[in-house]
Formats: C-alpha cells, sequence, structure tokens
C-alpha cells in the first residue's frame, strides 16, 4: 500500500494527477474492502413484499396516498386496506385507540416460501419466530435486532385472506 501511496503522491507532485483525482484516489485507502455478501442461511429475499402502516383513519389515509402517489386497491382486509405499490403493496390499518401511528412490519418476499422451514431455519440461527395462520395461509414473524418487527412471506403473497393471497369467494 505504501507504494501505491508514495505512486500517487510523485503522480501529484509533477502535475500528472489532479487534487480531486488525489484526493479520490486517498479516499479508496480508508474505506472497507466491499465483500460479496454470504449465502443466505434462510432465503434470498427477492423483494420488499409490502409494509403495514397503523394509522388514526384509514380511509383518509387512503385518500391522501391515492392522491399523491396513484395507489389503487389491490385487496381489502376489513378493517384495512392494501394499496398497490409496484410488485408489493402497503397495508393501512388502523391504530388502536390512544395507540400512536405506526409501521407495524415490513415483509419480505422469498420464493417458495414454506413457513414451517424458514422458522426451522431461524431458530438454528437463534432467531425466534411465530406462526400465524389467516384462513389457507401461514404468516411468519419475527424481530430484527433493533425490535423491529419483520414478516417473510412468499413473493406472490398480495395480502388476501386465502393461499399467498388469493382472495376468498
Amino acid at each position: 500500500m505504501t507504494v501505491d501511496l508514495d505512486l500517487l503522491l510523485d503522480r501529484y507532485d509533477d502535475g500528472t494527477l489532479t487534487r480531486r483525482q488525489l484526493l479520490g484516489a486517498l479516499a479508496t485507502f480508508v474505506l472497507p474492502v466491499a465483500s460479496p455478501p454470504a449465502a443466505p442461511s434462510i432465503a434470498l429475499a427477492k423483494q420488499l413484499n409490502h409494509a403495514t402502516l397503523y394509522v388514526r383513519d384509514v380511509a383518509q389515509s387512503q385518500e391522501f396516498y391515492q392522491r399523491l402517489f396513484g395507489m389503487p386497491v389491490l385487496t381489502a382486509q376489513p378493517p384495512g386496506v392494501n394499496l398497490a405499490v409496484g410488485t408489493g403493496f402497503m397495508g393501512l390499518y388502523p391504530a388502536d385507540s390512544g395507540v400512536e401511528p405506526r409501521i407495524d412490519h415490513v415483509c419480505l418476499g422469498v420464493d417458495r416460501f414454506d413457513a414451517d422451514v424458514v422458522k426451522r431455519k431461524l431458530g438454528a440461527a437463534g432467531v425466534e419466530a411465530t406462526i400465524r395462520a389467516r384462513a389457507d395461509t401461514k404468516e411468519l414473524y419475527f424481530t430484527d435486532p433493533n425490535g423491529i418487527r419483520i414478516q417473510v412471506q412468499d413473493i406472490r403473497y398480495r395480502g388476501g385472506v386465502g393461499p399467498l393471497g388469493a382472495r376468498n369467494p
């Protein structure tokens, strides 16, 4: 590394390297070397499937997001609603009385999701997870080291009440 630094300084001294180029090159000496991410131990997250917000007034929030961002209703889940956002969605649900509005959780979408398999893998990694059933759909939740609630679901999940979010008749 010293040889490279000496070469940079020589090039700056002889005018073949500008001050800006020297500063840019020097920054590379203090930046960490990026390493490729390790193979995921649970599953490869393919998308941010959705975020669920607890709000004071679902209708007011729905109107707000639709007016500003043109987010159509993807599925209704009374007392809430899911608004489409690209390949994912944003859920709006009423906050309990006296509770501040908040982001309740985010959901990571994975291929070929199997709640029981993911729960076992999380357990082996020292992470406690819970599964809840909503109709025929298993929903898996855990918290990250900061206490943020995370859901894992199949990438095809669309927030409905049937298998993989398909709306039941």
